[in-house]
């Protein structure tokens, strides 16, 4: 049972290793959102707007959580991959969260010309 307990302690180590990163990296993407509302990102842009913002705090998390996934022994590749999916749902949510909040007033496109009715031809 001694082994057991060490292994326990070891992951919920582990897993805290991860909590810091994940939460600047949540934090940042909330601020990025606070950010691109007060520049008016358009909500098609905000995703690229927060990977830029948002890109050391990125790194950071996806270091944890690969470190986290090869020590549990998930290969390199497959460690990485999975980051950036993590990192990719991340940032869904914060997109769609962006998208629900912000309503920026769209500018009007201007009117469709209109066409002069032909004259009716006349009737004799």
């Amino acid at each position: 049972m001694y082994p057991f307990a060490i292994g326990v302690v070891g992951l919920t180590f582990l897993q805290a290793s991860i909590a810091g990163p994940r939460q600047d990296y949540s934090d940042c993407l909330k601020k990025a959102g606070v950010q691109a509302e007060a520049q008016q990102v358009a909500p098609d842009q905000f995703s690229a707007f927060a990977k830029q913002q948002c890109a050391a705090s990125g790194a950071s998390f996806k270091a944890a959580l690969m470190a986290f996934d090869i020590k549990n022994g998930i290969k390199r590749s497959q460690a990485a991959s999975d980051a950036d999916l993590q990192l990719e749902d991340y940032l869904s949510v914060s997109q769609e969260k962006y998208q629900a909040r912000v309503k920026f007033s769209a500018k009007p496109s201007p009117p469709a010309p209109v066409q002069a009715a032909a004259p009716a031809p006349k009737q004799d």
